[in-house]
């Protein structure tokens, strides 16, 4: 299958590895007495955002910088030291990044996690060389600003509307939408519906053909329009 000139924008955390269960416990010995509030519901509303926007949100108030850089350098200690032995990637995946290669479109991972920890992901699973940039959103407005999916496109050099983001969150979907890509709803971390994303999908353990085939045609169409 000819490319088109395609470019490929993984999210990370709920899209391309299971984790949601290690941030959450991460998160939760990081903050130890200071968020009674926080809870298992309230973080997997807000998964997918950066640690800027939602650390407030998991306290319940505006922390001191001083007070924020102490909980967030020891929570990502926390899961860069755990995250190898409670996360693996999702069945398929690598199957995925390789047929995306074959066909020469272009790949990235565009997620709110540290630079830091997205290299020790990529490493730890030996899946770096699948992509050409690794594009952190810790210091960019959080998903659904379309900031850090803009930025992916723009160090692949591809058109916004060549690109397909895969997303486990909402926030993510909109934020591809924002963007002006297409979108697919990665099945796991949140319940989307019909219509929440251009393409839903159940588990990377189908033919990537397929549904590349139909992301290549939705693509003409609206250049076409």
């Amino acid at each position: 299958m000819e490319n088109k000139q395609l470019a490929v924008l993984w999210d990370m955390d709920g899209t391309i590895l299971d984790t949601l269960d290690v941030h959450y416990l991460t998160w939760k010995e990081a903050f130890g007495s200071r968020a009674p509030g926080f809870s298992r519901e309230l973080f997997r509303k807000h998964f997918g955002g950066n640690n800027r926007s939602t650390v407030p949100i998991y306290l319940g108030y505006e922390p001191d910088e001083e007070t924020y850089q102490q909980i967030v350098t020891y929570k990502e200690e926390l899961f860069r030291q755990q995250f190898l032995e409670k996360a693996e990637l999702f069945p398929g995946i690598r199957d995925w990044f390789a047929y995306f290669s074959k066909i020469g479109a272009k790949q990235a991972i565009a997620s709110s996690a540290m630079l830091e920890n997205i290299e020790k992901v990529v490493d730890a699973f030996d899946i770096r060389g699948y992509f050409s940039a690794l594009v952190p959103g810790e210091d960019l407005p959080s998903k659904p600003a379309p900031d850090i999916f803009l930025r992916a496109a723009g160090l692949l050099g591809v058109p916004p509307a060549r690109c397909v983001v895969f997303e486990d969150s909402i926030h993510g979907i909109n934020a591809a939408r924002a963007a002006g890509m297409v979108s697919v709803g990665v099945a796991g971390t949140t319940e989307f519906k019909p219509g929440d994303a251009d393409f839903l999908l159940g588990s990377y353990t189908q033919n990537p053909a397929v549904l590349t085939e139909a992301i290549l045609n939705l693509m003409n169409t609206h250049q076409s329009d």
